[in-house]
C-alpha cells in the first residue's frame, strides 16, 4: 500500500478529478513518484534545513522493507518499453519490484470502482493485461501473474469493493 503514499502531494482535483486529465495535471500527478520515494527515503528536509532543525539530523532510513517501497514508488510506473515515468526507464533497466508492482496495481486499477470508471470484470482486466505484455508489462512477471490466477482470485474477492 505505500506505494502510493506520493499522492499525499497531488491536489484532490487532480487525483478525484471524473475525466482524463490534461497535460498538467498528468504532470503533476506524475510527481507523485517522487515525492513517495522522498518520504519512504526520509528526504523531506534538504540537509542545509535539517542542520537547522532541533534535534539533530535526520537518518535515513535503514528499513530494507521502507527501502524497497521507496523503490516501488519510484518504478511501479515504468513501462517495458522505457514510455513510463518518472525515470523512463526500458526492459531491466526498471527494478523488479517496480515491475512487479506495475502489474498488481494496474490489475487493481483496473479491477476496482475509481472515480472516472466502474470495475472492470476479470476476463477484461486479463485481456488488457496481456495487451500490455511487451510493452507495458515484463512478459516474465505477466506470465508469474497469470501462472497464480487461483490465488490472486482469492486475494481480489477477499480484498473486493464493498
Amino acid at each position: 500500500m505505500l506505494h502510493d503514499v506520493g499522492k499525499i502531494g497531488v491536489p484532490d482535483a487532480i487525483l478525484l478529478k471524473p475525466g482524463k486529465l490534461d497535460d498538467t495535471e498528468f504532470a503533476k500527478m506524475q510527481e507523485y513518484c517522487d515525492f513517495g520515494r522522498n518520504i519512504l527515503m526520509g528526504i523531506a528536509c534538504s540537509t542545509k534545513d535539517l542542520r537547522r532543525m532541533p534535534g539533530g539530523e535526520i537518518r535515513l532510513s535503514r528499513s530494507p522493507i521502507l527501502h524497497m517501497a521507496a523503490v516501488i514508488a519510484m518504478n511501479h510506473h515504468g513501462k517495458w518499453d522505457g514510455t513510463g515515468y518518472p525515470a523512463g526507464l526500458k526492459g531491466e533497466e526498471i527494478p523488479i519490484e517496480g515491475r512487479i508492482c506495475a502489474v498488481a496495481d494496474v490489475f487493481d486499477a483496473l479491477g476496482s470502482r475509481r472515480p472516472y470508471k466502474e470495475a472492470f470484470p476479470w476476463d477484461k482486466c486479463c485481456a488488457i493485461l496481456e495487451e500490455g505484455r511487451g510493452k507495458h508489462f515484463d512478459p516474465r512477471v505477466l506470465d508469474a501473474f497469470f501462472a497464480r490466477q487461483t490465488d490472486v482470485r482469492v486475494v481480489r474477492d477477499k480484498h473486493a469493493d464493498p
